[in-house]
């Protein structure tokens, strides 16, 4: 059985980035996973999600050339099989390009399904048969799936998951999207601007309820402006399908009918057949248990990504392999995992970090709220996306920065200032004194400090 130091369980963007540090630390690694590197994230998830976005913001743009000085000849159409071509054309270099740093650093991969034999041994079902793969640690990287509820008709090959839905070979007639979450809204943005007849049903009261109530409204808005039809509060109570496509009944009587339907309904963690409960890894609200540092219940095991955190960001998975190598190679590190910031590519393009203004009120009781309009940035007007803004919430007497919203092009982007400044327990003060480059989007954020300091100098009062 050969032996490493460390021994990571799952390729997916915690495991590679777990196994590359472990690396660069010196340790002997070996990396198992069952399908393609880079997991959900790159091969199916964010990567091909927002090649997609990207493709309908141009079509939409082609729609606006007038407006920044070009003629065309006449209207652009899209073309479902070209559209979706170039999705594999923007993940394959990348996937090969984990691959050449996994050799560079000399990770040996070994490709088959992998469970813990032990605290010290992956078995791999490997195309040749059964090996086991030895390590002083381990780190469980296994990720997540889409969720498929059972009342769907999955078997008719008209319901499908975002896996699907991104490696499709051409676009829907129509469709329907299950789920109102950020995967839902960001799928029902691309089908609509793409002129696509789409309709969105959310069962809760609001679209993305975990995200501050000003970025819920502004995609609600924006989905709408794209004619398409979202139905919020609403439950499917059935659905069926055939050749032509599906029909979904909603609780009240309302039928939609549909070529595809796309069910974003949330994704579950991919914890069993792990081997975990032999082990006596311990689980706690579907996922693997873990402290700061990333442990498990069991010394010498580590769990990072969605299947140890509910909050499922590949961003997060990354950070907690850093951690987790860190510490299985003896430089001790810790995350509280508290500064997360969270990216929505719907269009307009949405971000937050920390709380939301409803959560910092519930929790701190006496906050202040900030707020700088794109209206008023001279960048936006240059690129004539002048929708949405940043909202900054702080408590009222110290200025401690509990949570932000950026709403409009490049959020995800400019709310990463927010995220350094709360990781390092800035205050909205140091903020405002912060000099921004000009002309930019994320001079928004230095506008919105001085109007929380009552010192707004591009704003009315």
């Amino acid at each position: 059985m050969p032996q490493y130091d460390v021994a990571i369980l799952g390729g997916g963007p915690g495991g590679y980035v777990a196994a590359l540090r472990a690396a660069l630390r010196g340790a002997k690694v070996c990396l198992v996973e069952e399908k393609l590197l880079g997991g959900s994230c790159l091969n199916v998830g964010c990567i091909p999600t927002k090649a997609m976005l990207h493709s309908s913001e141009v079509f939409t743009l082609i729609g606006r050339a007038a407006e920044y000085g070009f003629r065309t000849a006449g209207q652009a159409t899209v073309d479902g099989k070209a559209f979706m071509k170039r999705v594999p054309k923007v993940v394959e270099p990348l996937r090969k390009g984990i691959g050449a740093l996994l050799a560079a650093r000399k990770v040996d991969v070994v490709r088959g399904r992998g469970r813990l034999a032990s605290a010290r041994a992956i078995e791999v079902e490997t195309e040749g048969g059964k090996k086991e793969v030895g390590a002083a640690s381990i780190v469980v990287a296994t990720g997540s799936r889409p969720a498929r509820p059972k009342a769907f008709p999955w078997d008719s090959g008209r319901v499908l998951t975002t896996d699907e839905a991104t490696t499709a070979a051409d676009l829907p007639g129509s469709v329907l999207v299950v789920g109102g979450g950020v995967i839902g809204c960001e799928f029902a943005t691309v089908y609509s601007e793409l002129g696509i007849p789409t309709t969105l049903v959310e069962m809760l009261e609001r679209l993305v309820p975990p995200v501050d109530e000003d970025a819920a409204k502004a995609i609600a808005t924006s989905l709408k402006k794209r004619k398409a039809k979202v139905l919020v509060g609403s439950k499917i109570v059935e659905m069926k399908a055939d050749s032509s496509g599906v029909r979904a009944t909603i609780a009240g009587g309302e039928t939609v009918e549909a070529a595809w339907a796309l069910v974003a309904v949330g994704r579950a963690p991919n914890v069993e057949g792990l081997g975990l409960e032999d082990l006596g890894v311990e689980l706690a609200g579907g996922v693997i248990k873990v402290d700061d540092r990333c442990r498990t219940s069991v010394a010498g095991v580590y769990a990072i990504g969605d299947c140890a955190e509910k909050l499922q960001y590949a961003h997060l998975a990354s950070r907690m392999g850093i951690v987790a190598a860190d510490n299985a190679t003896g430089h001790p590190a810790s995350d509280s995992r508290k500064v997360v910031p969270i990216g929505i590519y719907t269009h307009p393009e949405i971000a937050t970090v920390g709380l939301s203004e409803a959560a910092a009120k519930k929790e701190r009781g006496d906050v202040r709220v900030a707020r700088f309009a794109y209206q008023a940035s001279g960048m936006a007007r240059a690129q004539g996306d002048m929708e949405g803004g940043v909202k900054i919430v702080a408590d009222a007497e110290l200025g401690e920065i509990l949570g932000a919203v950026v709403i409009g092009r490049h959020a995800t982007d400019v709310v990463q200032e927010i995220a350094c400044a709360m990781r390092n327990e800035l205050t909205v003060e140091e903020l405002a004194q912060t000099i921004h480059p000009h002309p930019t989007f994320v001079e928004a954020v230095g506008e919105a400090a001085e109007g929380w300091l009552g010192l707004p100098i591009h704003t009315m009062g």
